[in-house]
């Protein structure tokens, strides 16, 4: 969901810091900043101290990926049950177990 969250945030603004994506996922600072360290050990964001967020090109590729399956799985449900509210977390575990 992170990766996904970033990748949409940069396709809107050139500049995105750890904040934007907390407000955008609803999530405590606290808690974005202990997954971004893990993604960037992960190598799939650059980020300086304090500084702004950007994908590399491994996480870039992953969030791609991610989107692919993300895209089918929604319109499948969305054709088949009325999605609730919160449903986007749940298609990313579902993609996670797969």
């Amino acid at each position: 969901m992170y990766l996904l969250t970033i990748k949409n945030l940069a396709a809107e603004k050139h500049v995105i810091k750890s904040v934007d994506v907390a407000r955008d996922m609803n999530y405590s600072r606290a808690s974005v900043h202990k997954m971004l360290r893990s993604l960037k050990n992960l190598n799939y964001i650059q980020q300086e101290r304090y500084g702004s967020i950007k994908l590399t090109a491994s996480g870039s590729r992953v969030a791609s990926s991610y989107l692919k399956k993300y895209q089918v799985i929604e319109d499948a449900l969305k054709d088949t049950i009325d999605l609730p509210e919160g449903y986007q977390l749940g298609i990313c575990n579902l993609i996670e177990l797969m």
